[in-house]
């Protein structure tokens, strides 16, 4: 079986986040915002079933956020309660979904089956923006006690996490240097460092222990014209330091997957023909995913050399708005497996089967046989 592409399942939810949990619990965010479209907001949760060959994913709950359209969120897991930070305009606001096990009954067969209650909880203004503050991303570290948020007042925000409003609500740090709204940030598994991208064109590099601040810089000048789109860090195997991985748009349409050396330094760059919009890596640091704008293309790349290995071109009827990678126990006999998500209501699977190799016996078997065949076709016919 060759590589492939599946819709899995549709809603009615046009979807810009979206979070794997649990191992095989999916959660999208999304809707038509504050006008009265009939479209509502909030987000869905759902579980991936794998049957042999069969994937398909069954909607579990459904979470209304009211007039708030949710742009990005992000979860983690404390106890029996999977803590989800979304966006609410300048406000990052904190729902609880409580891990519910409930008993059930098939064919004659009892069994559980994972549920949840979702509850709203406290927020916290996120954006100070005298214009039109908004809260445009928001990380929660490995831990899950320290949240980042950045928005378009430019300002790079550290918290306490979960939020408790009795506790102080001030950030615990602030990081001021981009002059336009953020795109997007990244904070590394330990915790120490964090990757911001703007809409000034700059990507920033930094240490949260230090607080020291480093750039990204291309070392072609015809580069200052790229706009950093996306920015994630990549583990390198078992080491305590990272890569970073960027994907920018520049002139003429055309845009570039970039990675960089844990001292800013650009290893390698891989030219696309059209403007990107989503990306992602998988959590070993092995593979990384590209979305496209005007293609709605999702392609896979080995994250050593960026070596393209997966492109499916017009995945979804508009841009990418969000990549996941499925964990490796779900798919173990998947190289990579990706989840792609867009306004189009569509969220759609691509795999990469693994190279299934031939066992040593079974190889001694064949060539065995294939030396017998050689030598009675030489020597008895």
């Amino acid at each position: 079986m060759g590589s492939m592409s599946q819709v899995v399942t549709t809603t009615n939810l046009p979807m810009y986040s979206i979070q794997t949990f649990l191992k095989n619990y999916i959660l999208v965010a999304g809707g038509g915002g504050s006008s009265k479209t009939g479209i509502a907001n909030g987000f869905e949760v759902f579980k991936l079933n794998r049957d042999g060959k069969t994937i398909t994913m069954t909607k579990v709950i459904r979470y209304d956020s009211g007039p708030n359209v949710i742009m990005n969120c992000c979860t983690n897991i404390s106890g029996n309660t999977v803590y989800i930070a979304a966006n609410e305009n300048d406000r990052c606001r904190q729902y609880m979904a409580d891990i519910i096990i409930e008993p059930t009954f098939h064919d004659g067969k009892a069994g559980k089956e994972i549920n949840f209650k979702i509850t709203s909880g406290d927020s916290l203004l996120t954006d100070f923006s005298e214009e039109e503050p908004l809260q445009r991303i928001v990380k929660i570290n490995n831990d899950g006690n320290l949240m980042v948020t950045g928005g378009t007042d430019g300002c790079i925000r550290l918290w306490d996490f979960p939020i408790v409003k009795s506790k102080d609500t001030r950030p615990l740090k602030e990081y001021k240097c981009h002059t336009k709204e953020i795109d997007d940030i990244d904070i590394s598994p330990d915790g120490q460092f964090i990757v911001s991208v703007a809409k000034d064109g700059k990507a920033y590099h930094w240490n949260t222990v230090t607080n020291v601040c480093s750039t990204l810089i291309h070392p072609d000048p015809d580069y200052v014209k790229q706009i950093f789109k996306r920015c994630k860090f990549g583990v390198i195997g078992n080491k305590p330091i990272f890569n970073i991985y960027t994907i920018a748009n520049g002139p003429k349409q055309k845009s570039y997957l970039q990675r960089w050396s844990e001292n800013n330094k650009i290893i390698y760059e891989l030219l696309f023909s059209e403007p990107t919009s989503a990306l992602a890596v998988r959590q070993d640091g092995l593979y990384i995913a590209v979305g496209t704008m005007y293609s709605g293309s999702v392609s896979i790349h080995e994250a050593s050399n960026l070596k393209m290995i997966y492109n499916v071109k017009q995945a979804h009827a508009m841009f990418v708005t969000g990549l996941e990678f499925l964990n490796k126990d779900l798919m173990p006999d998947m190289k990579a497996a990706v989840l792609s998500i867009s306004v189009d209501n569509r969220v759609c699977l691509h795999s990469i089967p693994s190279i299934k190799l031939v066992p040593y016996w079974k190889m001694l078997i064949i060539i065995h046989f294939i030396l017998l065949l050689f030598y009675f076709i030489i020597f008895i016919l």
